[in-house]
């Protein structure tokens, strides 16, 4: 019996943002939502505190589905977005410390435990000991502006100032301090104790999303962000040992993480103990068809159609033509691979390009499997509509400012060529009035890790690309050739190779 296929224009491919796509369609968020090797579980357990992967790999929609999901499942589930915290104001809050890392680790685990505290509070079943006294220093640092929307802009105000809270008149604080108000150093242990003593049927996560904002090399940052990460470790430690009810999960970069790592003695205890990867990468063959990202393009179609299954690549000719007078062909998943840097948003994001020109009955319509015309079609939306912008975006926060990271795409652009060196980037970098060497290299680094170019490794008897996103632990080759991506190119008409 032959089974009706949905057409391709009906596919579910979701959208860039998972908040956006959340807002969208509640339901199809969720139901289409796939967990690799249910990572869920491990997270929800307090097994895998940290949740680590490059940018676009999925890390916001985990944090998202797990918020929507939480109903009926025995946990609770916040999340907050790090990206809207003054980072870099974090190690001038005073605690009532002397400056330095011990005090921006203190700052953090105030941070941190007021969210994980406020968290507690909504969950009516949690044997709290002393709920009372929680909830009235909740509500105190809720009034400073320490709590909910306003945070980042009270710490902007209070950065370089003693926070200092008026203790209640009754309660644990009270009886055991001689002082009326207390900082945040002093009043740090009383948080770790009713946080560590709380009990529930139900599990407590703690999220935080929005570091993927935080731009490789930017120093002014590093204290904070290797503090955020030793505050959350410590707290979990402590929640462990208690046997306490949640953890708090930091999604993060893994170019990020590996930075602050240098800084963190117990750096490869947290990655190889309580994280876990978000690798979406493609085996090379035939295998590459089965590999988890492929299975994740498959499972958003089908769930979100409520099909038991559905075979995205089969929707293409086993073999697309490539423009040209020599006719040549290259395989189906190698051809949508090389416009993207294997992550999933870039291919959900491609395929969706493709289904919208499919959609758009410009072209004739298309039988069991698309047509040529359609698929180069949504490659080139892809290519110009949101290739360029993705990397644009990933060069957010950068410390130098939008104009320099402006000039580096604009100079890629006006090489007009999708092979190059450090010596024809840098002359045409001049042009722009860009000559110092230490902004040369730190821009083609910039370049790198944002995906943009590749390395052209050389091996004997031949030579490899290298990609950041296909390899996390690549490093940029500056003596070597570099390659433009394929996406780039064909946005800004270039010719290349696919």
């Amino acid at each position: 019996m032959t089974v009706t296929m949905p057409r391709f224009a009906d596919l579910y491919f979701g959208k860039s943002d998972s908040k956006n796509e959340l807002s969208g369609g509640r339901d199809d968020f969720v139901r289409s939502f796939v967990d690799l090797n249910r990572i869920t579980d491990a997270v929800v357990s307090g097994e895998k505190t940290m949740v680590l992967g490059p940018k676009g790999t999925g890390k916001s929609a985990l944090a998202w589905y797990l918020h929507e999901s939480q109903h009926g499942n025995n946990y609770l589930c916040v999340v907050r977005d790090a990206s809207e915290l003054p980072l870099a104001d974090i190690p001038r809050l005073d605690t009532g410390q002397p400056a330095g890392t011990d005090r921006t680790v203190s700052a953090w685990k105030f941070i941190l435990l007021c969210n994980y505290l406020a968290l507690l509070l909504e969950d009516q079943s949690c044997d709290l000991p002393n709920r009372a006294e929680v909830t009235r220093v909740t509500r105190l640092l809720r009034q400073y502006g320490l709590l909910g929307d306003t945070s980042g802009r009270a710490i902007l105000n209070v950065s370089n100032t003693t926070i200092e809270i008026p203790i209640p008149k009754v309660g644990t604080i009270y009886r055991r301090e001689s002082r009326a108000k207390l900082n945040i150093f002093s009043l740090l242990p009383y948080l770790e104790e009713w946080a560590a003593n709380a009990r529930s049927g139900n599990r407590h996560l703690l999220m935080l999303d929005g570091l993927d904002s935080i731009f490789l090399n930017d120093e002014k940052y590093d204290e904070s962000l290797a503090s955020l990460v030793q505050a959350a470790y410590s707290i979990n430690q402590k929640l462990s040992n208690t046997g306490a009810t949640g953890t708090i999960v930091l999604l993060l970069r893994n170019d990020v993480f590996n930075r602050v790592a240098l800084t963190l003695p117990d750096s490869q205890k947290m990655r190889d103990d309580f994280s876990v990867e978000l690798d979406w990468r493609v085996l090379s063959g035939a295998a590459g068809a089965n590999a988890p990202l492929i299975r994740l393009v498959n499972g958003k179609a089908a769930r979100a159609l409520e099909v038991g299954r559905v075979d995205v690549l089969e929707y293409f000719p086993k073999n697309i033509e490539l423009h040209g007078k020599s006719h040549r062909t290259i395989n189906r998943l190698q051809y949508l691979l090389n416009f993207t840097r294997h992550t999933p948003r870039d291919l959900l994001r491609l395929l969706d390009a493709i289904r919208d020109v499919e959609a758009s009955q410009v072209f004739p319509p298309s039988e069991r499997q698309l047509r040529q015309d359609v698929i180069r079609e949504g490659v080139l939306q892809y290519a110009t509509r949101y290739f360029p912008g993705a990397i644009r975006n990933e060069f957010a926060g950068y410390e130098f400012g939008p104009d320099e990271a402006s000039k580096a795409l604009d100079t890629l652009q006006t090489l007009q060529r999708q092979r190059f060196d450090r010596a024809a980037f840098a002359q045409q970098l001049e042009t722009l009035g860009v000559t110092e060497a230490a902004v040369v290299n730190r821009l083609l680094k910039l370049l790198f890790f944002a995906g943009a170019i590749g390395n052209e490794v050389q091996i004997r008897g031949g030579s490899y690309m290298q990609f950041y996103h296909r390899r996390d632990d690549a490093q940029l080759y500056l003596h070597g050739s570099f390659i433009l991506h394929n996406a780039l190119c064909h946005a800004w008409n270039i010719p290349f190779s696919v």
